[in-house]
């Protein structure tokens, strides 16, 4: 989904368009109030809409979204939740990260020949997955998951725990580096949401041509985008920023795609600052470093 408004004016109708640089979750179930956040402006969800990195879902109450992936990951995410789609700090051979800011979100990873780890985050906790289902609950207290089927790597810490199907992790807000609990296992299944029982049947297919209408989401306060992103130090990418709408104008001018105009270091701007900085002979960081933004400034000077 292309950003709009204050990530780079696009249309409504490019917002929907899907132009994204890898594989994107695409929404196939949608149940209740819930929208999709892109810059400073937020879309009530539907079918067939793609998102892109750094879009927020967020869900009222007794409301559901599923997202799919093309390699067939589903991700469903529950009442009352923000999650936020394929952070641009990700790393090399993982899929993500999602970030998990508040509420709950389930995980079904099925097993795909050499395909990368799938990676979730919380406030508390990060995990990855290279197949099974795992439920994730993120509050101001502290974030769990459940390992239903599958294993689930965890690092908090700088520690790593291997957590095993029908097992729990827990690790409370500003607490150590939290540990299996089995003991929390039955009250945090009895408090999942009753969508989360079952598997919900995929949707990809069905949807995938979908060009739906994009239509504003009432009661949305863009100011509170910043302080949803914000709330944790593993967001900050996801911050809007001058310098790099800058950067990424100066590259357009100069033929090199960076995809959408919206501030944001993700995947396709730092792919264009890796080939600028190759075209300059500097070291290709993919990020604006001195010698790069000083090489921007002379070009843009020209």
């Amino acid at each position: 989904m292309t950003r709009c408004t204050a990530r780079g004016a696009i249309g409504a109708a490019a917002l929907l368009a899907s132009i994204a640089a890898h594989a994107a979750p695409t929404v196939t179930i949608t149940e209740g109030p819930a929208s999709i956040v892109s810059g400073a402006a937020a879309y009530l969800t539907a079918p067939g809409m793609r998102l892109q990195t750094c879009d927020i879902v967020r869900t009222g109450a007794q409301a559901i979204v599923q997202l799919e992936d093309d390699d067939g990951v589903q991700i469903l995410i529950g009442p009352d939740s923000l999650f936020v789609v394929d952070l641009p700090s990700g790393g090399e051979g993982v899929v993500g990260p999602h970030f998990l800011i508040s509420g709950w979100a389930k995980v079904t990873v099925p097993k795909r020949d050499k395909a990368p780890r799938y990676q979730i985050m919380t406030p508390h906790v990060e995990l990855s997955t290279p197949a099974g289902v795992v439920a994730l609950r993120a509050a101001s207290d502290g974030s769990e998951f459940f390992v239903e089927q599958g294993d689930a790597v965890t690092t908090s810490t700088g520690a790593r725990t291997t957590v095993g199907a029908g097992r729990l992790f827990a690790r409370k807000a500003g607490a150590g580096r939290g540990a299996v609990a089995d003991n929390l296992k039955s009250a945090f299944v009895q408090g999942m949401p009753r969508a989360f029982r079952d598997t919900l049947p995929a949707r990809l297919a069905a949807v995938k041509a979908n060009n739906p209408r994009a239509r504003p989401a009432p009661d949305f306060n863009p100011a509170d985008v910043q302080g949803w992103l914000r709330s944790a130090p593993e967001l900050q990418a996801c911050v809007v920023s001058d310098a790099v709408r800058a950067a990424q104008q100066t590259l357009e001018k100069n033929g090199i795609d960076v995809g959408p105009i919206d501030g944001i270091l993700g995947p396709r701007t730092r792919a264009a600052l890796r080939t600028f900085q190759q075209q300059q002979q500097l070291t290709q960081t993919g990020k604006l470093d001195t010698d790069t933004l000083r090489a921007l400034d002379a070009l843009g000077r020209r």
